[in-house]
């Protein structure tokens, strides 16, 4: 390990403003103070108030667990490629302690978010939706998965922070301590190989129950198998065009620029194109046996939303910000390369994805769209936790990876 690399990277940690952190607690404090007003006001903005509530929840917690698949599924690889972007993608993960608590609240608004907690379906599935085996099964399968987020982060970042624990204090001393010297290097990296497929299962069981639960058994007759992977690849997208844009971010603040160069980014424009190939696909193949197989109890979930008036626009406008734009806007090798532009591509990829959420849910609970100063700034409170969350993370441990076997240190000519 380059200790001139450490040093520099580890002082870094302090650039993060503290204002900036504030900033976003305050934000998210907003939209807190904004739910709770609603839910203590009448039934109907107390109804709106958790449905947005509802739809961020879901937004927002799969992003940021699919960020931390993403640092997993580079180190499967052993992908040397997108090194430095490893810890930017782990700090998205900084979110889902919160998660774990706002899934607690979605349940205490059951009676106004999932219909099968106040009435029968009369249906098979009403053994599947009985309200305690939901909230047993998807607290339990969360809470697996956080403590096997928790002890691969741990590795993760022992790996940086171990033989420099004289110069930290707080949690990252912790991490740190009694480490006993490089051939404990070698240990982190087995202990990170048996972690991280644990945590890529349990995420993909894990989000289709959300998937599952949270968002189909809204509707009493439609059913689709794909859809859990349709949920969490759409997610793991989101983290994709997260990773960017936050990366983009600390670059020019961190001053990171030999670490991240143009072809990490001309790589994760790549991946986001590509990915976003595979969405619509998933898209298409949950149409495609409806129309063939003409079943009328799923055919209604369709049509309500792709050819019926309030929701048929943000259909249309979900393919389009997910797939179409993105897929042409990152066909020029330039437009993955110039940072203003793929950071915009990537915020439009994410606002696509967001409004995919709405157009899932809101027709199951309402037959109207209502997107006021509410819903406004619910989710903008969902944002600023969120963004709080990451500085926080992106604050106390180092930015880059520079402890990982398969770092290579800083970019040569603007390569690696």
């Amino acid at each position: 390990m380059d200790e001139h690399i450490r040093e520099e990277i580890l002082a870094k940690r302090s650039l993060i403003p503290s204002w900036s952190i504030y900033l976003f607690l305050i934000i998210a404090i907003v939209g807190f103070g904004t739910f709770v007003y609603n839910i203590m006001g009448s039934e109907e903005s107390a109804k709106g108030a958790w449905e947005i509530f509802l739809i961020n929840f879901l937004y927002w917690t799969v992003i940021a667990q699919a960020g931390i698949i993403f640092s997993c599924i580079l180190r499967i690889t052993n992908a040397r490629w997108a090194r430095p972007l490893l810890r930017v993608s782990e700090g998205l993960g900084a979110f889902l302690p919160i998660s774990f608590v706002l899934l607690i609240v979605v349940f205490l608004g059951r009676d106004y978010v999932l219909p099968y907690a106040t009435e029968h379906y009369h249906h098979p599935r009403d053994i599947w939706l009985n309200m305690t085996f939901v909230i047993t099964r998807n607290i339990g399968l969360f809470s697996v998965l956080l403590i096997l987020n928790a002890f691969y982060l741990y590795y993760s970042l022992r790996q940086d922070l171990g033989g420099a624990a004289d110069k930290l204090s707080g949690l990252p001393a912790w991490i740190a301590s009694g480490w006993s010297g490089e051939d404990e290097r070698t240990t982190m990296w087995k202990r990170l190989g048996q972690f991280a497929p644990a945590v890529i299962i349990f995420f993909a069981l894990t989000f289709s129950f959300f998937a599952w639960d949270l968002i189909m058994s809204l509707d009493p007759l439609w059913f689709s198998t794909l859809f859990g992977p349709y949920y969490f690849m759409g997610g793991f997208l989101g983290a994709l065009g997260s990773t960017i844009i936050l990366s983009i971010m600390l670059r020019r603040r961190l001053g990171l620029e030999e670490y991240l160069v143009d072809t990490h980014y001309h790589d994760m424009g790549k991946l986001l194109q590509g990915f976003s190939l595979f969405w619509v696909y998933m898209f298409f193949s949950q149409l495609l046996p409806i129309w063939y197989a003409n079943m009328p109890e799923t055919t209604a979930f369709v049509i309500k939303r792709v050819q019926e008036e309030p929701f048929k626009a943000f259909a249309w406008a979900t393919l389009t910000c997910v797939f179409i734009f993105p897929f042409l806007a990152l066909m020029p090798r330039t437009n993955k390369i110039v940072k203003p532009i793929v950071v915009f591509i990537a915020g439009v990829s994410l606002t696509g994805l967001w409004i995919d959420k709405f157009v899932l849910v809101t027709p199951s609970l309402s037959n109207t769209v209502n997107i006021g100063i509410t819903q406004i700034l619910i989710t903008l409170g969902f944002l600023g936790a969120f963004i709080m969350m990451f500085l926080l993370f992106i604050r106390t441990f180092p930015s880059i990876p520079f402890g990982d076997r398969f770092f290579g240190g800083k970019a040569k000519g603007g390569h690696h």
